[in-house]
């Protein structure tokens, strides 16, 4: 399945903090959108990910169908003909973030401290206004009104992604039926928010290039059980520090990353909280007419299950309609992104019920 990557801009797109800029995203389309436009999914992705959740890679010339690169979607073995994510029943949108960790990768389309201002000449840099997961959620709704869906039959996306699926459910209550909510929280803890968010954003704080190694790295610790398992293994007994290794890793995934975009989305993480701008946590949860599914990993050290079963104790304390899928791996965090094959029959059987 080859994508066509697309652009969607706002002129004057209102950040929540009041300020006011032209800003601009990528996002993909798989399957068609049917008649009365009741079948569209949002995926959303996660810190590090891109719009590009499904396909196999993307078309250099859509006329003339040509490939321009084979790079398999974060969720690919989620997402296509007959997985989970169906695309001969589903028509799926899957957007860049503003601040998207990616600037200089050629297929992403994201504003933030990395764009140039068009006043100054130059990068926004520090200037540019601090992000919310609201604000994802503001612009992902602008792009689906541009696009003429009125109503998501679910929002869905791991992590950082489920943050924003949540928030789609508390933000505009009548406009999204389901939620999947993967290895994701209802807010942050102040353990993840410190470890590894903070560390990372004082590192690059000191230092942008060389911070942004520290920040990726102890990040990917936290996140990547495995990971950071066989590295040590590996290079126990070898002349290769642990250290480097795990760095040399980490470099090849931070190739196109900008530091300060790593710090805004790190930053954003860390205020997220659904309880924001409401009294209390019931109050937000009160507004959600979305049925949610919650899927944490056994092993997840940034998100622990127990805080998604404490999301779905409060969601039916609430009244609402919130089950819960609990799924075993080594990787921890990242196997929400890295192991679909593990939740894609518990999302199938989900999405497919009425």
């Amino acid at each position: 399945m080859l994508v066509v990557k697309k652009r969607f801009a706002v002129q004057q797109f209102r950040f929540e903090t009041g300020v006011t800029l032209p800003v601009e995203i990528g996002y993909e389309t798989y399957g068609t959108l049917n008649e009365d436009r009741s079948n569209a999914i949002l995926i959303c992705h996660y810190f590090s990910g891109t719009s590009h959740s499904g396909g196999s890679g993307y078309l250099e010339d859509p006329d003339e169908r040509t490939a321009a690169t084979l790079r398999p979607g974060w969720w690919e073995s989620l997402i296509g003909p007959g997985k989970a994510f169906d695309t001969d029943r589903f028509f799926l949108i899957s957007s860049d973030v503003i601040c998207n960790l990616h600037p200089r990768n050629p297929y992403v389309v994201t504003t933030g401290p990395a764009t140039i201002d068009p006043q100054t000449g130059e990068p926004y840099g520090m200037s540019f206004p601090q992000v919310t997961i609201r604000d994802f959620v503001q612009i992902q709704r602008q792009l689906l009104d541009f696009l003429g869906v009125e109503t998501l039959y679910c929002a869905a996306g791991p992590s950082m992604g489920g943050m924003q699926a949540l928030q789609w459910a508390v933000e505009y209550p009548e406009r999204v039926r389901k939620v999947i909510a993967v290895i994701t929280t209802g807010q942050t803890s102040a353990y993840t928010s410190v470890m590894p968010l903070q560390i990372g954003i004082d590192a690059i704080a000191q230092s942008p290039q060389s911070g942004l190694l520290l920040a990726s790295k102890a990040l990917t610790i936290q996140s990547d059980n495995k990971l950071a398992d066989t590295v040590w293994r590996e290079n126990a007994s070898t002349s290769m520090p642990y250290q480097t290794a795990i760095e040399e890793a980490i470099r090849k995934n931070i190739v196109d990353a900008d530091p300060l975009h790593w710090l805004y989305l790190a930053r954003a993480c860390q205020t997220f909280s659904l309880q924001q701008g409401f009294d209390s946590l019931q109050e937000a949860l009160s507004r959600i007419q979305a049925d949610v599914l919650l899927i944490p990993c056994d092993t997840d050290r940034l998100f622990p299950p127990e805080e998604s079963r404490c999301l779905l104790e409060q969601l039916r304390k609430a009244g609402k309609n919130a089950e819960y899928y609990e799924f075993s791996s080594q990787r921890g965090h990242y196997a929400g992104v890295l192991e679909g094959e593990k939740i894609a029959e518990p999302i199938r059987e989900y999405l497919l019920r009425s």
